[in-house]
């Protein structure tokens, strides 16, 4: 009966300018493990590098303890055969008050931010992406929906589909309207449909449609 957003500070999690090293980003965030879909981020990585642009960074972070280790043994396989050891850094348990910093990086690097799940509820790792200007792409795996307008406030690709993926990542970091566009749409949409102030007055409404004194 009840269903609204969460809502997200973006007063306490935003950009930052920060110095730059030369090198477009695009990073993953998740558990190594099957719904997260490692490996495609790896192959649409793979794909961009190989074919396109040599020197990209791939970043992905996670926390180890969560992987299923028949899981990291396919990942370490797939790195090798993809030969992407040299472009890839895994970061491991990186603490959230530092995050805004990656992230803000990856968004003035020319990178992105790509999320390749299976399944996922409303990621608080999308809306921290957006708050810090870093677009994303993402396949549409339900919970997104609240946050990602495709051209509008982020990018989807088709799960499975990496020529899809790669298409919408060329376009993303090369057509510069369009990527500023999105940077700029996404955080207007999470000040907006995510702010506190609206969380709490729906919150007070549900309260008050169940007969709860709110005061």
């Amino acid at each position: 009966k009840f269903s609204f957003n969460n809502c997200f500070d973006t007063s306490q999690f935003s950009y930052r300018s920060l110095p730059l090293d030369g090198l477009r980003k695009i990073a993953w965030i998740g558990r190594i493990e099957d719904n997260k879909n490692w490996s495609e981020f790896l192959q649409i990585g793979s794909q961009l590098i190989h074919n396109y642009y040599p020197n990209i960074q791939l970043l992905m972070f996670e926390d180890p303890t969560l992987s299923d280790p028949k899981e990291r043994m396919k990942f370490k396989r797939l790195i090798t055969q993809l030969n992407l050891s040299k472009n890839l850094t895994v970061h491991t348990n990186v603490p959230n008050s530092q995050m805004a910093n990656y992230y803000s990086l990856i968004g003035d690097s020319g990178g992105f931010l790509c999320s390749t799940s299976k399944v996922e509820g409303a990621p608080y790792s999308l809306l921290e992406a957006m708050s810090c200007r870093c677009p994303v792409l993402t396949t549409d795996s339900d919970g997104v929906r609240s946050s990602i307008i495709h051209n509008q406030t982020g990018k989807y690709y088709t799960i499975g589909n990496i020529d899809n993926a790669v298409r919408e990542a060329k376009e993303l970091m090369n057509n510069k309207a369009i990527r500023e566009s999105i940077r700029s749409n996404a955080l207007e949409h999470v000040k907006t449909h995510f702010s506190p102030d609206l969380y709490a007055q729906n919150f007070i409404n549900m309260l008050e449609s169940l007969g709860v004194d709110s005061k």
